[in-house]
């Protein structure tokens, strides 16, 4: 609360205001064509799940889990809820207790929507974001991996976004990580004491978090450890060869990055990462990847998957740097103005009329006189003014003025309604 008596909105949160939102309708607009051409289906999970999932799905020795939940104690005996951090876990819990995959056993399937996670505020990232995806369920395919990014490049190019990078790597899988695994151990080892703390943790409950330190003095010392593909099992070798090869042929461009590790317990062979030069050091749009162990882990049929996830926030930072203008909604149809108050009521039957017929049109509701009624007119855009006075009542018809130009006619509400359509770009 302010110290004024004014409530505020809480940290790490923001108020989308009336001029923000045609951004948020484009960027929403042109993500759902796109699902729609690439034959996604739209699903929407809860805002809050039961916390164990995100422990047993997301990874517990992760960032999110240990640092980043909204999580609401049990009351008394009941069980402990977390507000979503992402929406992975929460797709596929409904995919399975749906029993969807017992319908078929491959679907695709988008979202969009709030995510929360405790975090340092900064530029682009709040507490309360907002995420938009897919979730691939049910083949193994390197193709749709490679499907996901295009998707996702389509998406930044209809939202006016053409400078980004997309960087891939390989995470292996059960056969390949264990040799890996031994390889990082070795390589950090000699050096532990000098990690941060949260890495010596890592070090000893998930070693391949430690790649995924942001401390700077560890990520240099990360620059040589030994990297994933380097180790990868003949199986995903080939996977991520096939990956490469799809992106080569259908794009978009891409550059493999030894360094990419997805910050989550379950990805497993494909991670990639899209990232904008016009964002400064926080220069990531979103990203995802595969992981063929998360829908048998949950309890379902041993499955691949594959999917990413996109930050709203992000992506309209990118398109503002771009100089992406997004107009503000049409200017209305009409406004109706009250030449007197006996004239109010009837101003209102025309304005419900008008908007009936679907038309898009407004009134004042301040007992305003005529000249600041149409001042507002004039302000809102509206093409026509729609006037009842005394002389209009006793006809039973309306004065239709055209804004610009000043044309005026006295004509029934029907002729108003054909002439305001016909007015229509």
């Amino acid at each position: 609360m302010s110290t004024s008596g004014v409530p505020r909105r809480p940290e790490g949160t923001q108020d989308l205001l009336p001029d923000d939102l045609p951004a948020w309708r484009r960027l929403e607009s042109v993500a759902r064509e796109a699902f729609q051409r690439y034959g996604y289906q739209e699903v929407r999970p809860p805002l809050f799940e039961h916390t164990a999932l995100f422990q047993k799905s997301t990874g517990e020795a992760t960032d999110i889990v240990e640092k980043e939940m909204f999580t609401v104690p049990p009351r008394g005996e009941g069980e402990s809820y977390t507000f979503r951090p992402e929406f992975t876990p929460g797709v596929i819990r409904l995919l399975l207790e749906n029993q969807l995959l017992k319908q078929k056993g491959f679907w695709k399937v988008w979202y969009w929507g709030p995510a929360f996670r405790y975090e340092r505020p900064q530029k682009g990232r709040y507490r309360q974001f907002h995420q938009f995806g897919v979730e691939a369920v049910g083949s193994h395919d390197p193709l749709l991996d490679v499907e996901t990014i295009a998707l996702f490049a389509d998406i930044l190019k209809g939202a006016g976004v053409a400078e980004y990078s997309v960087r891939i790597n390989s995470m292996g899988d059960a056969k390949c990580r264990g040799p890996y695994r031994d390889a990082l151990r070795a390589f950090i080892q000699p050096n532990l004491a000098s990690y941060c703390e949260n890495c010596r943790r890592r070090f000893e409950r998930n070693v391949f978090r430690v790649l995924d330190c942001k401390v700077p003095a560890d990520r240099a010392r990360n620059e040589k450890a030994p990297a994933m593909i380097d180790h990868l099992c003949a199986e995903c070798g080939d996977h991520f060869a096939a990956v490469q090869r799809g992106l080569t042929e259908a794009g978009p461009a891409f550059e493999v990055d030894k360094r990419i590790v997805r910050g989550l317990d379950y990805y497993t062979r494909t991670v990639y990462e899209f990232s904008s030069p016009r964002l400064g050091a926080q220069d990531a749009l979103g990203g995802g990847g595969r992981y063929d162990t998360l829908v048998g882990q949950m309890g379902g049929p041993d499955v691949g998957a594959v999917g990413f996830s996109a930050g709203c926030e992000r992506v309209i930072l990118a398109m503002e740097a771009a100089g992406v203008i997004v107009s503000s909604p049409a200017a209305t149809d009409f406004f109706a103005v009250a030449a007197d108050d006996a004239a109010r009521l009837e101003v209102f039957r025309a304005a419900r009329a008008l908007r009936a017929a679907g038309l898009s049109g407004d009134l004042d509701y301040e007992g305003r006189s005529v000249k600041a009624q149409m001042r507002s007119a004039n302000k809102s855009g509206a093409r026509y003014a729609v006037l009842i006075g005394a002389e209009e009542r006793a006809q039973g018809r309306v004065r239709l003025k055209k804004m610009e130009g000043g044309e005026e006619s006295v004509v029934t509400l029907d002729e108003a309604a054909r002439i305001l359509k016909g007015a229509n770009p």
